[in-house]
């Protein structure tokens, strides 16, 4: 029999700060229509015999707390660490769901955590889901306690909360009697984790000044897959704790058929060993140099490692890992205030949605957070425990940037990091693109769909407001490429632009799908500041680069708008109200506004006979852009080259060519070169993402969801001044997209429903959004750019040899995934056997 036992908790120390002196009641209010946000999608084996077609998670990843935390402790650490990041997380959230202010946002910045707090409490719901699933070849528990002074007057919808979508008891105790809690604390953590932890709490004295304690136990046990070690084949071989230093411990041994990857961002290899139950897998990140572990602890990060889980290959693997067994006690305040989360430790914690105060009292906050974790690996499994309280490389020389295969692009204002247009070239002869059926989802390398994402740094900061609000520029090129074959513009911004001029007219789920999708904070005041803030840059003429930006509201001439609404329309979005009589050639109308504000490029954007007696409201954004270069293509240098098209081969374009210096990196976790263009206002620039390797995603769809996981700001952050010979073909795209399919694909559905609330616009009748449409162009020559957008609303494998040694003789680091959330339950590294357990059966 194979087993693994791994158990996590989580210990949340509350300093004296005495909130109430009435004993608080407890009312637990049942919260209905609770969903699963997981997209569970977990593999099938079809023998016992056969290991199963692995297909890894492709729903929204939530673990890069998990790595950067990771990180964080083991580069302090040279020795054995182990960590249980859901644990952590599963306490951190409790604390969320009680924050306010910078409390709130610190915790759901680090934690990465969706927009909204529905969202969150859907995806936590379906991570426990997950985790308390019944299944006979595994067993799994998991539980956490919330314990209250009887003091303290916790609020009864807090308490609701927790115990809905976290499963959390509510338990009043009397913290002046410390011993009694801490035994009690403790052998609810010892019966959670089958007496693998005995005493959480060593010193009862430490909760003498205690109000809250929050506890969260998770234990793990199975068996391995197949049954790859068998006892008779493990002996002693040499572990190298450095280069020239050697132990001799006890190495399992087998050949055998796994799942195999080789990172050369990490200098590493990885092996996954599945166990039973088809739902978990270790993962074992192995350097290649016996003292690579610095370097891979440096470099490790949820991208890289995601991106080769897609690329890994079942082969025959020579496999030794040796038997270790170990445990880890960490207190993670310190680690915790270097990644972000700082204020639930000082004076100024805002968490006054958990208890009531008084205004005399102190402020709650937290003292310590304690983890104790262990974990044991032999011929049968892997025992682990635990209670608790992008990677750039620069090519420096001379580099040519040919761009003879497709590629993506943007148009980015640096002084704010807004892109106005975001687009890829396929085919440089095809100058229109149209809307086709949606295609089979293809799987990104980093996964799919994420809307959180990890800063590239070493010490990760918190996305503010604004950049999250430009997280939506990739997740629309995202969905869009997964709607649109061959060439395809788009503006990003033109559409950004009139979902929020929608939002400020809608309500309740409406309001709420729109602002998840953009990302935007709960404050209409900071949602304002940042539209003006991203607005400012687009009205500005400068040496030869001129942009505008237009924004029209047409309403029904019988229709009565909210003055409210049109303040807000012309205050904070520059954009006005024009009555308009829909029967009498309003797309005549419409369509001239539109061209005389794009300069001619775009002729229209609403069809004749599109609108109707019926039609109420149509909103128009459109966006103008005309673009010198900084450093002019050379015409003389322009040639006839061969473009590589997908399926079609060499088709021959005319290319534009200059050598100068440029700010350009290679970007190792998107496999791609990375230039910048300047324009010659010097704020405004074209990046050109270029794949590495045109036939592993000729389409550019992997490369696109990629993208998804670094902010604009970390990419530009990493482009350093070279001498390229840079190689663009000329080229002109024009798209008209409906979009209405795209943004329902990012979650925004019910305003295009006749549940719809836009009463803040008119409460002349329901409304709703019939369809959202763009038109865009983009004109790209040896001068310049020329770019045009209007936005109108109307209500793979890779091949490796057989026989791969995977021979963990020095240390390496390891992973327990959860396959059905792709949630981390445990990470660590393994550094030193534990000599005192070196028997081995014969």
């Amino acid at each position: 029999m194979k087993l693994i036992e791994i158990i996590g908790c989580v210990l949340f120390l509350w300093s004296a700060a005495l909130v109430t002196t009435s004993r608080g009641t407890v009312v637990k209010r049942q919260v209905s229509g609770v969903s699963n946000g997981t997209n569970a999608i977990y593999p099938r084996a079809s023998s016992d015999d056969d290991d199963e077609d692995f297909v890894p998670y492709q729903g929204e990843r939530l673990n890069v707390f998990d790595w950067i935390l990771f990180r964080a402790v083991g580069k302090k650490y040279p020795g054995n660490v182990l960590l249980s990041p859901i644990s952590v997380k599963l306490a951190l959230v409790l604390l969320y769901e009680g924050a306010q202010d910078q409390t709130a946002h610190e915790l759901a910045g680090v934690l990465q955590l969706p927009v909204s707090r529905s969202a969150t409490r859907d995806r936590f719901t379906g991570i426990l889901r997950s985790l308390k699933m019944a299944c006979p070849e595994y067993s799994l528990d998991i539980g956490t306690r919330l314990y209250v002074d009887e003091s303290v007057s916790t609020r009864q919808r807090y308490a609701a909360i927790i115990k809905t979508f976290y499963g959390v008891d509510l338990i009043n105790a009397n913290f002046s009697d410390s011993r009694s809690i801490t035994e009690k604390v403790n052998e609810w953590v010892k019966n959670v984790t089958t007496g693998h932890i005995g005493r959480l709490i060593e010193d009862e004295n430490s909760l003498k000044d205690s109000v809250m304690l929050v506890v969260n136990a998770l234990f793990f046990k199975g068996n391995w897959r197949r049954q790859f070690f068998s006892p008779r084949d493990t002996h002693l071989g040499k572990f190298y704790t450095g280069t020239n230093e050697s132990v001799e411990v006890p190495f399992m041994n087998t050949v055998n058929r796994f799942y195999y990857s080789e990172s050369p961002e990490l200098d590493s290899k990885i092996l996954r060993l599945p166990y039973d139950g088809h739902k978990f897998a270790m993962y074992l990140i192995l350097p290649n140099s016996l003292n690579g572990i610095d370097h891979l602890v440096k470099e490790i990060n949820p991208f890289i490692l995601t991106r080769h889980v897609w690329l890994m290959q079942e082969m025959p693997v020579e496999v030794m890992i040796p038997k270790f067994k170990f445990d880890f006690t960490s207190h993670l305040e310190p680690f915790l205030r270097e990644l972000g989360i700082r204020d639930i430790f000082d004076d100024t914690a805002s968490l006054t949605g958990i208890a009531k105060t008084k205004r005399i009292s102190r402020r709650l906050i937290v003292s310590d957070v304690l983890q104790k974790a262990g974990i044991e690996v032999n011929e049968n499994g892997t025992s682990a425990y635990a209670a608790t309280g992008i990677q750039f490389g620069n090519k420096i020389a001379e580099q040519t940037f040919n761009a003879n295969h497709p590629f993506v692009f943007y148009l980015e204002d640096e002084s704010t990091g807004t892109i106005l247009y975001v687009g890829k070239v396929s085919n440089p002869l095809q100058t229109e693109g149209s809307t086709g059926d949606e295609k089979v989802a293809v799987p990104s390398r980093f996964g799919e769909e994420v809307q959180n994402v990890a800063p590239i740094s070493e010490i990760p900061t918190i996305p503010n407001a604004g950049e999250r609000y430009n997280f939506f520029n990739i997740d629309l090129l995202q969905a869009v490429n997964e709607h649109v074959e061959g060439n395809v513009i788009m503006s990003p911004a033109s559409a950004k632009l009139a979902l929020a001029i929608l939002a400020e007219g809608a309500r309740g789920q409406t309001r709420e799908e729109i602002h998840a999708a953009l990302r935007l904070p709960d404050n209409m005041q900071q949602i304002r500041t940042i539209a003006q803030r991203t607005l400012l840059p687009l009205k500005s003429v400068q040496n030869g680069t001129e942009i505008d930006v237009a924004t029209r509201l047409w309403a029904k001439n019988t229709l009565r708008i909210m003055n409210n609404y049109s303040i807000i329309l012309r205050q904070y979005y520059g954009g006005d109200i024009q009555s308009i009589d829909f029967t009498n050639n309003a797309e005549q109308t419409i369509n001239n506004w539109v061209r005389t504000t794009t300069r001619n490029n775009v002729k229209s954007i609403v069809e004749p006979g599109s609108l109707n007696a019926d039609t109420t409201l149509v909103l128009t954004s459109a966006l103008y852009f005309k673009g010198r270069w900084q450093k002019s293509f050379n015409k003389d240098a322009s040639f006839v080259g061969c473009f590589h098209v997908p399926k079609l081969g060499c088709q021959n374009t005319k290319f534009m060519a200059s050598t100068a210096k440029y700010r350009y990196a290679y970007v190792s976790s998107l496999d791609a070169d990375v230039v910048e263009i300047p324009y010659s206002d010097g704020k405004t620039v074209m990046l050109v993402i270029l794949p590495s390797n045109e036939k592993t995603d000729p389409y550019l769809q992997i490369l696109s969801k990629d993208l998804s996981y670094i902010p604009m700001s970390s990419l530009l952050a990493n482009l350093e001044t070279s001498e390229i010979n840079l190689i663009l073909p000329k080229f002109s795209i024009e798209s008209k997209l409906d979009l209405r399919p795209v943004l329902e694909r990012m979650g925004i559905h019910t305003v295009f429903e006749m549940s719809a609330d836009l009463t803040k616009i008119t409460t002349d009748g329901a409304l709703h959004v019939g369809s959202i449409l763009q038109n865009a162009k983009i004109e790209v020559d040896e001068e310049g750019t020329v770019a045009a957008a209007v936005t109108g609303l109307t209500i793979v494998p890779l091949m490796g040899s057989d026989g791969q040694t995977f021979r963990a003789n020095h240390p390496f680091i390891f992973a327990i995934v959860d396959l059905q959330t792709n949630g981390t339950l445990f990470a660590g590294r393994y550094v030193q056997p534990d000599l005192s357990n070196l028997s081995i059966k014969q």
